[in-house]
C-alpha cells in the first residue's frame, strides 16, 4: 500500500520545520522515539557480525558491492549498470545480483536474465532487476534476499567471475571486496537522524566500512566540504564525484530513439514512481522542456489502468506534447496507450575522475580468484 501522501508531508513539515507549536513538538518526539527503536533493533541485527559471532561468507570470486546509508534514490541502479559494463569493457564476466523490491517474489530466489534473455517480467521481479536486465545484454541478472545463494548460482550456473550487489552496503553477513557508498547532493546525509527521524538507514558511523564515497549531483563547494568533513570523521575511504547525465530517449518498446535535444521547447508531463523525483524532473527542465505536469507515485508503483487515464487526463488538461518517464518506470508502462508520445529520458553516469576510479576498483579484485 502506498504511503499517504498528507502523512507523509505532515511528517517531513515536523522533521525539518522550525515550528515549535505542540504539534511538531509531539510529532518529532514520537519520531525520535521511534528512531530510538530503529537503532535498538538495527544494532542487534548488526551486533554478531561486529563481535565476529556469526560467519561473513566469502564466495570464490570478488564481490562488489553499491548501496547507500540513506532511504531514497541516490542512483544505485545506474551506478550498477556503469559498474558492469565497464567490467565487461575489461574482459569480466559480472553478474548483478538485486532484491526485487516491488516484485511478487518478495526476497525468493529467480534469475531475471541468463545474459541471452529476460526471463521475467518487472511485476514478477521488480522494476529495477528487469530495467538492469534490459540494459546489460550479457549480464546475468538475480534476484534473491539471500545474496549468497544467487550469487553461488551465477558462479556455478552463470560462469559469472565478478558479482556486484545493486543496493548491498547493508548486507553483513556477505564479505565485499569492495564497498561503494552512495550519496546524493539533494539529499545528502540528510539530518544525521536515523529513521523515521531523517533519512539513515544507520549511525554514520557506519562509514567505516566504505571503501569509496561516490558522492553525484552538484555540489557546492562548501557542501562537497562539510561532506566530506563528515565522511573523514567516520572513514577514510576514497572519494570520487559523478553526475547522472542525460544521454538519449527511448520509445517504451525500446524500438526507437531521439537526441534529448527534441525536449527544448516542448510541454511535458514527468511520470515517475522513484525514492527522489525531484532529480529526474530538474534533468527534464535542464534540457529545455516546458514541465507543465508531473505524476508522481509512490517508489517502485506498479501502474494499474486507472493509473494510465489519471496521467492521461492530466496530459491533455495540461496540453502536454509528450511524457517523459525514467528507465526504471518503463519497464512496467510497456503495453500502455499514452494521449502523447510517451518516451524514458536514458540516463548514463559520469565520474569526473573516472581513472582513478577504475583503478581504485581494479586493485581491489586484482589479487582474487577470477
Amino acid at each position: 500500500m502506498a504511503p499517504n501522501r498528507r502523512v507523509v508531508k505532515f511528517l517531513e513539515w515536523a522533521i525539518y520545520s522550525d515550528r515549535k507549536d505542540m504539534r511538531a513538538t509531539l510529532a518529532r518526539s514520537g519520531l525520535n522515539a521511534l528512531s530510538g527503536v530503529h537503532w535498538v533493533g538495527q544494532k542487534a541485527c548488526v551486533l554478531p557480525h561486529d563481535l565476529g559471532l556469526r560467519k561473513q561468507w566469502r564466495l570464490s570470486v570478488p564481490v562488489i558491492s553499491i548501496g547507500n546509508i540513506t532511504v531514497g534514490g541516490t542512483g544505485k541502479s545506474p551506478t550498477t549498470q556503469y559498474v558492469c559494463k565497464g567490467l565487461v569493457d575489461r574482459g569480466l564476466r559480472p553478474a548483478a545480483l538485486s532484491y526485487g523490491y516491488g516484485g511478487r517474489l518478495h526476497g525468493k530466489f529467480g534469475a531475471v536474465s541468463d545474459s541471452r534473455n529476460v526471463l521475467l517480467t518487472a511485476e514478477v521481479a521488480g522494476d529495477e532487476p528487469v530495467m538492469l536486465a534490459k540494459s546489460l545484454p550479457g549480464v546475468p541478472v538475480l534476484v534473491c534476499k539471500n545474496r549468497r545463494l544467487s550469487g553461488a548460482a551465477a558462479i556455478q550456473d552463470m560462469n559469472a567471475n565478478v558479482l556486484v550487489l545493486d543496493d548491498g552496503f547493508q548486507i553483513r553477513e556477505l564479505y565485499r571486496d569492495l564497498n561503494i557508498v552512495l550519496v546524493n547532493s539533494d539529499g545528502g546525509f540528510d539530518n544525521g537522524r536515523l529513521l523515521p527521524a531523517g533519512r539513515l538507514r544507520e549511525p554514520l558511523s557506519g562509514l567505516a566500512r566504505a571503501d569509496c564515497v561516490l558522492a553525484t549531483g552538484d555540489w557546492s563547494s562548501k557542501r562537497r566540504d562539510e561532506m566530506t568533513a563528515t565522511v573523514r570523521t567516520h572513514s577514510d575511504a576514497a572519494i570520487f564525484y559523478g553526475k547522472f547525465m542525460p544521454c538519449t530517449l527511448v520509445s517504451l518498446d525500446g524500438t526507437r530513439e531521439l537526441p534529448v535535444s527534441t525536449l527544448r521547447g516542448r510541454k511535458v508531463l514527468a511520470l515517475s514512481s522513484i525514492a527522489n523525483p525531484s532529480g529526474f524532473e530538474r534533468s527534464i527542465k535542464d534540457l529545455g522542456a516546458s514541465l507543465t505536469a508531473r505524476e508522481q507515485f509512490a517508489d517502485h508503483h506498479c501502474y494499474w489502468a486507472e493509473d494510465i487515464a489519471c496521467v492521461n487526463r492530466s496530459a491533455v488538461d495540461n496540453g502536454a506534447e509528450m511524457i517523459i518517464t525514467t528507465d526504471k518506470d518503463a519497464v512496467k508502462l510497456q503495453g500502455h496507450d499514452f494521449a502523447a508520445d510517451a518516451y524514458s529520458l536514458r540516463i548514463r553516469l559520469e565520474l569526473s575522475d573516472e581513472t582513478g576510479f577504475w583503478n581504485m576498483l581494479e586493485d581491489a579484485i586484482r589479487d582474487e580468484p577470477c
